[in-house]
């Protein structure tokens, strides 16, 4: 029966605790990079500088060559340099704010208003007055002296009623003195002309259009009767020639009737257009 159990599994020999081994450890991995040199492609540390948005581009783990324009700032990663971390050195809130100083109890030194009365002080009643102030009131508008009626004024009596101001005198003057300027520098204009030029006098003006209307006459019954035996006989290359002569010579007259029909015409100085035409 004794060795059944023991079959069993149990024996007081498992009650002795046995050691424990402990487990083995791989050993600690440790990278065969600097750990201060930026992973290639990084984009740390390029604010500021003339590289591109990345670093180590090339790779470069054992002697990194950068170029030039290396920036790093101080506070760049985790505070400033060497700080260990202490949170007893951290910033805390509202520590760089000024301290304002405490607040200092209030006294007030003026006179103080009288206090409201309490429910056992009445106040006093039936007090009257002897005045009369009917009598009173007859008395003072006996005495009043009168108010003095305001007059109207007469405007019509004042001394400038119906003058014109001396204002509108003064602008009326300006006005005058600014139009007799304008057409004095108008008239100097018209009688100066352009440099060795004179204005045409109007008995020559009209002498010259009475000779271009008269030339213009003789010229017309030239080619009226030209044009009347050649009408219908236009076969040689002289009539046609002639009459077309005829006609430029009407419209040239035409056109110079034209110009000599306005008001100012300036010629040169030593023209003289007695018999031009």
């Amino acid at each position: 029966m004794y060795q059944e159990d023991v079959g069993m599994g149990e024996s007081i020999y498992e009650l002795i605790p046995r050691p424990v081994e402990p487990p083995l450890k791989n050993a600690r991995y440790k990278s065969k990079f600097p750990g201060a040199i930026p992973p290639t492609f990084s984009t740390f540390g390029t604010t500021g500088t003339s590289k591109p948005n990345c670093t180590n581009i090339s790779g470069h783990y054992l002697t990194p060559k950068e170029g030039e324009h290396q920036y790093k700032k101080s506070h760049a990663t985790m505070g400033t340099t060497g700080n260990s971390n202490n949170p007893s050195q951290m910033l805390r809130k509202h520590e760089k704010e000024p301290v304002l100083p405490a607040p200092s109890k209030f006294e007030y030194t003026g006179d103080k208003k009288l206090g409201v009365p309490k429910k056992e002080e009445k106040p006093m009643m039936g007090v009257r007055s002897n005045k009369n102030f009917i009598t009173a009131n007859a008395v003072e508008n006996i005495l009043a002296q009168p108010k003095k009626a305001v007059k109207d004024t007469d405007w019509t009596k004042k001394p400038t009623y119906g003058k014109t101001p001396s204002y509108l005198k003064k602008v009326k003057k300006e006005i005058s003195e600014e139009y007799n300027y304008i057409r004095a520098v108008q008239e100097q204009q018209q009688d100066a002309g352009p440099p060795g030029m004179r204005l045409l006098s109007e008995d020559e003006r009209l002498t010259l259009i009475d000779q271009l209307k008269a030339k213009w006459d003789n010229i017309n019954q030239e080619y009226q009767r030209s044009s009347t035996l050649a009408l219908f006989n236009l076969d040689t290359i002289g009539k046609v020639k002639r009459k077309e002569q005829y006609e430029a010579q009407l419209a040239q007259i035409e056109k110079d009737i034209e110009k000599l029909s306005k008001k100012f015409i300036w010629v040169k100085d030593d023209e003289d257009f007695g018999g031009y035409y």
